[in-house]
């Protein structure tokens, strides 16, 4: 038996199916939500177990009292709740700022509100050198950078794209000096919100 169900419809999510999971030799009928199902199957896929194994454990902690149907559903928002935290440490602001200034190229991180919330030392450089044409080491105050599209639009392309950089103009102003480019941009990983990091090109 396949211990991980393939997705269902959204709208299926919620119907209540039975399983027969066989404990220590012999078979339990356990009625659950086709979603807790799932993250149940994909918690035992993670740690290498079997669904069964996954019910073992919980009837072993409830020692005999208690609803196993509900202690399974704990389970399993539990194993959801886990994914969501470690996704939001992978997907903070500091991580894409760590992101950020491990780009080689000059690279920033735009929020759709036109506010730059992380920069490189290389990105730094290019606005001191293109618009500035300075060495002034407080070059980024004061800047403003927007696209040749829709923050929205580009936010849309990159969606429906997973993975795949989205080419974009965009135009930098700083002390009434402006100057134009090109760059790959890329969906930060972020779960709260949408940012755009920017890849300069050239």
């Amino acid at each position: 038996m396949n211990e991980t169900p393939p997705l269902a419809d959204e709208e299926d999510m919620s119907a209540l199916r039975f399983r027969v999971v066989t404990v220590g030799g012999q078979r339990r009928w356990i009625k659950l939500e086709e979603i807790y199902w799932h993250c149940l199957g994909e918690l035992a896929a993670r740690n290498g177990c079997r669904l069964a194994d996954i019910v073992a454990s919980c009837e072993r902690e409830l020692e005999g009292d208690g609803n196993l149907t509900a202690r399974l559903r704990y389970i399993a928002t539990r194993h959801l709740r886990d994914q969501l935290e470690t996704a939001r440490k992978r997907g903070s602001l500091a991580a894409v700022a760590s992101q950020v200034r491990a780009s080689p190229s000059p690279a920033f991180a735009l929020t759709g509100s036109k506010h730059i919330v992380a920069y490189n030392a290389a990105f730094l450089s290019f606005v001191q050198t293109r618009v500035l044409r300075s060495q002034q080491p407080q070059a980024a105050r004061g800047l403003r950078l927007s696209f040749d599209v829709q923050f929205v639009d580009l936010v849309q392309r990159l969606k429906a794209a997973p993975g795949e950089p989205q080419p974009a103009g965009f135009t930098i102003g700083v002390q009434g000096q402006v100057t134009r480019g090109k760059l790959n941009a890329a969906l930060a990983p972020l779960v709260d919100q949408d940012v755009i990091i920017g890849f300069i090109l050239g």
